[in-house]
């Protein structure tokens, strides 16, 4: 089976290099819902199938070429990959899963890696401050060094990354000796925010094919005709196949709290719920993730609107309050708050393996490691179960 024929250019506007809906297009389509109909996600699904009719010179991403698990192309929502966005260092990209269709683990991980900048200037023309995160060669090789021994402790199948400066830092960060799995499937396209740090993403399975949102242009979905917003960096749209099944992860790094838009991160957290529906309407056979750095916590409105109807479920809250954590803050009563997760659809949460949840916590690690970053890296296995 091939992967998703919807094209996310019907959720958004503009989306997509090519034929992507125009803006008039969508806003009609909000307003005709109106915030009554918040949380009806079968009615959104219906309309959103109707507007892909009419995107009929958008490109399907269904297929990945050699670089990578492809390039992709321009389908479900954004653009697909690009010189930058997908490859492969060694190993053959584009090769769909052809294992056997039998049961499956899946190990999947995410980790803000806090300003992992190179050590030289190469970022887009646009970045600000970019010789002020830049670091000396010795800095940048010591941190290539100890990101790549802290994530090697995840033991993951596949890595969602935040603040990765760009596909050069990715690439050298994969090509680590301190990485004790291969990633040779890689994807990154640069994202919206104006520092230059965007996500990243790392994968032991090929990539069937990927797309970027950064383009996604979208309100409050209970404020139909309010402020229209774009992802602060991006939400990058990753498609695997294990056992036969689809496997699709929707790696987010939401708008920080410094500088507060709580309704910007309200609306990319309603809009990335609105994409995951979408895709299991399309294909019910999917396993879903939405994992990544949401820069919010649980029951604040962003989180809520991700756990949804039906209830999507946290792997991160799997583990006892005490340990259910990631960030410190003075937000929360306790001084520290989940800010980072993989949240699970409930297809997906069904595969869960108990007890294989994991944060790595700065107790349990070497002092060059817990100043890393300043947030804690998740992890969770997943039995996948075969689609035959």
């Amino acid at each position: 089976m091939t992967g998703p024929r919807w094209k996310s250019s019907s959720v958004g506007a503009p989306l997509g290099r090519a034929g992507g809906l125009g803006s008039a297009h969508f806003s009609v389509a909000w307003r005709r819902l109106g915030a009554g109909d918040v949380g009806r996600t079968s009615r959104w699904l219906v309309l959103a199938g109707a507007l892909v009719a009419l995107s009929a010179c958008a490109t399907d991403a269904t297929t990945a070429d050699k670089d990578a698990g492809g390039s992709g192309g321009n389908g479900a929502g954004g653009q697909g990959g690009s010189a930058q966005g997908g490859s492969t260092s060694g190993g053959t990209g584009g090769e769909f899963d052809g294992g056997p269709k039998v049961p499956t683990e899946v190990r999947i991980g995410t980790f803000n890696a806090r300003n992992l900048f190179n050590d030289r200037i190469d970022g887009e023309s646009w970045i600000l401050d970019e010789q002020q995160s830049t670091l000396s060669s010795g800095e940048y090789q010591a941190k290539l060094r100890d990101s790549a021994t802290l994530l090697s402790q995840l033991d993951a199948d596949v890595i969602m990354l935040q603040e990765i400066e760009n596909r050069a830092v990715l690439d050298d960060l994969a090509d680590r000796p301190e990485m004790t799995r291969s990633y040779p499937y890689r994807y990154l396209i640069p994202g919206n925010d104006p520092r230059g740090i965007d996500v990243g993403f790392l994968s032991s399975r090929p990539i069937e094919s990927q797309v970027s949102h950064k383009d996604d242009l979208f309100p409050r979905i209970d404020l139909p005709d309010g402020p229209k917003y774009r992802y602060a960096r991006d939400c990058l749209e990753i498609h695997l196949r294990v056992a036969g099944r689809p496997l699709i992860l929707l790696g987010v790094h939401f708008k920080a709290k410094s500088n507060d838009d709580p309704d910007k991160r309200l609306a990319e957290a309603q809009h990335t719920r609105f994409i995951a529906d979408f895709l299991a309407e399309q294909e019910p056979e999917a396993a879903i993730a939405v994992l990544g750095d949401f820069n919010d916590f649980p029951g604040s409105p962003p989180m809520d609107a991700i756990d949804g109807s039906p209830m999507y479920q946290s792997t991160g809250r799997r583990l006892p309050s005490s340990d259910a954590w990631s960030v410190f803050s003075s937000a929360t009563g306790t001084g520290v708050a989940l800010h980072d997760d993989v949240v699970a659809n409930p297809l997906l949460g069904s595969y869960y393996v108990k007890d294989s949840a994991r944060i790595i916590h700065d107790d349990e690690l070497p002092q060059n490691l817990a100043d890393l970053s300043d947030h804690a890296p998740v992890v969770g296995t997943f039995l996948i179960q075969p689609l035959l």
